[in-house]
C-alpha cells in the first residue's frame, strides 16, 4: 500500500499546485488518498494481529513440546548444572519469547519489504527503466550497510541475552536463599 499511497499523494500535491481551480480532480485524489490511508491502516493492523497470533501459537506449541521432552528425561539429566531448573525455565520462557519476536516482527517486516521492493521495482521499470537501473546500482552498498547493521544488532542482542540470564540467575539464587532462611514466605 505504501507505493500506491505515495503515488496518489504525489499526484494530489501536483494537482493542488498545478491547477487549484479544478476542485473535482483535487477532491477525487484527496478521497483516494484518504481511502488508501484508511485501507493501509486496516491492513497494517491485520498484519500485526495475524503475525502476533501465529507467533504466539507457534511459541506455545514449541514450549509444550520442549516441556514434554524435558519431563521425559531421566534424573541424571537434571543432575548436570547446565540443566538446573532455573536455566531450563530461562530457556523455555525467555528464549521462546525471543523466537516469538522473530516470527511476529522480523518475518512480517521481511514480507512487507520484499513486497514493497518487488512492486516498486516493477513500477519503476514500467515508468522509466533507465533511471531504475541507475538506482539499482546502489543496491550492493545498501546490502553492505545492512549487513554491518545486522552484525552490530546481533552482538547487542547477545550481550542483552547474557545480561538477562545473569539477572535471572541472581534473582533465582536470592529467592532460593530467602526461602531457605525465612521459610515458605513469599519474597514479594
Amino acid at each position: 500500500m505504501t507505493p500506491i499511497f505515495s503515488f496518489l499523494l504525489s499526484r494530489l500535491m501536483f494537482e493542488v499546485s498545478a491547477n487549484p481551480a479544478d476542485a473535482s480532480i483535487i477532491n477525487s485524489y484527496g478521497g483516494l488518498v484518504l481511502g488508501i490511508a484508511a485501507l493501509d491502516g486496516l491492513l497494517l493492523g491485520s498484519k500485526y494481529f495475524l503475525m502476533e497470533t501465529s507467533a504466539i501459537r507457534w511459541v506455545t506449541r514449541l514450549r509444550n513440546t520442549a516441556f514434554a521432552r524435558v519431563l521425559s528425561q531421566d534424573k541424571t539429566f537434571f543432575d548436570r548444572p547446565t540443566n538446573a531448573p532455573a536455566s531450563l525455565a530461562q530457556v523455555l520462557v525467555k528464549d521462546a519469547d525471543d523466537a516469538r519476536s522473530l516470527v511476529a516482527v522480523v518475518m512480517g517486516q521481511c514480507v512487507v519489504v520484499i513486497a514493497m521492493m518487488g512492486l516498486g521495482l516493477v513500477w519503476a521499470m514500467v515508468w522509466g527503466w533507465q533511471l531504475t537501473l541507475v538506482g539499482m546500482a546502489i543496491g550492493p552498498v545498501f546490502v553492505g550497510v545492512m549487513g554491518v547493521q545486522s552484525g552490530l544488532v546481533a552482538k547487542a542482542e547477545v550481550r542483552n541475552k547474557r545480561a538477562r540470564e545473569e539477572v535471572a540467575r541472581v534473582y533465582y539464587e536470592v529467592r532460593f536463599l530467602h526461602l531457605i532462611f525465612f521459610g515458605g514466605e513469599d519474597l514479594c
